[in-house]
């Protein structure tokens, strides 16, 4: 890759008073033997003018336009991280101080896709912290099929027919890592659609009810935290939907029942590319102890 010699937002000023500005957004990059590279961010935004300033005072933002003075004012500035990979996806977030930063930002600059030297280069000018909340998640659809099913991805074909392999899959990702399922996308990524699962049950609400009452029902202990559902429009009017899975902070099982009226607990996990059932006790006794106190401890402690 070819070097990068300097990276900056340029905030075209549209209109600034006392509390805010109003901008149009665009990002320049500068590489080695390359053209510059200009893409615009933001048609129209407007931003609290104390982050703004700070954002100019530390070198990321170039003001075009009417003449302009910043005012030296401290704050905090933090990158909440959804995806990592050959481009980093992250929201930008201010505060006035740091330790409030992620419980209530005051605001997000969201969205933002950048090379990853880049994003390195604005955490050193900014000082950020980062965290990775919502790591691996993916909501847009034609991404998710472009990178294909993994460790963080899966697609079933539809509900009323994949009930027990979303329910391997949900807890697998709980248990292992951030992950996404969509609904509604067969396994040669055709976008098939959910529209007459939806039709059956009367409405979108009433969709998502069934799914998330299947969870209630079938997973123990309770999701939390629960996973997140949305329905989202593809093309042709087609509709699928993305069950989001954040990892959670115990082990948890699918309810199966069996014999006469007897049930059992059954724990999945990500391995590779696949949900797979953890069945041996030893197995689940070592992942048990991993996950409440931790490979390190366990070790120590001689119980690995």
């Amino acid at each position: 890759m070819n070097r990068l010699l300097d990276c900056r937002f340029v905030a075209v000023l549209q209109a600034a008073d006392d509390e805010e500005v109003q901008v149009r957004l665009f990002h320049e990059v500068e590489r080695e033997g390359l053209p510059l590279f200009k893409e615009r961010i933001r048609k129209k935004m407007t931003m609290p003018r104390v982050y703004f300033d700070h954002l100019i005072l530390a070198g990321v933002f170039e003001v075009e336009g009417p003449a302009y003075v910043p005012v030296p004012r401290s704050c905090a500035v933090g990158f909440d991280i959804h995806a990592l990979g050959r481009k980093v996806h992250f929201d930008m977030c201010f505060h006035g101080t740091v330790d409030r930063l992620w419980q209530e930002a005051r605001f997000k600059l969201k969205d933002l896709v950048l090379d990853p030297d880049v994003f390195e280069s604005y955490t050193y000018r900014l000082q950020a912290i980062s965290r990775y909340h919502y790591l691996g998640r993916e909501d847009n659809v034609y991404r998710a099929m472009a990178v294909d099913e993994n460790h963080e991805i899966e697609f079933k074909l539809d509900f009323l027919q994949a009930k027990e392999k979303i329910l391997k899959s949900v807890v697998a990702f709980a248990n292992t890592n951030n992950g996404n399922l969509y609904l509604g996308i067969s396994n040669d990524k055709e976008i098939v659609g959910i529209n007459h699962e939806i039709a059956r049950y009367g409405n979108e609400d009433r969709y998502l009810l069934a799914i998330s009452s299947l969870l209630h029902q079938r997973v123990y202990p309770l999701l939390s935290p629960f996973p997140e559902m949305r329905v989202i429009t593809a093309a042709n009017g087609r509709k699928v939907l993305h069950i989001y899975v954040p990892v959670g902070h115990t082990m948890f099982a699918v309810l199966e029942s069996f014999g006469s009226g007897q049930t059992r607990r059954r724990v999945a996990v990500k391995q590779n590319n696949q949900s797979v059932w953890v069945d041996d006790p030893y197995d689940l006794a070592e992942l048990y102890i991993k996950r409440r106190i931790g490979t390190s401890t366990a070790a120590t402690l001689g119980l690995l």
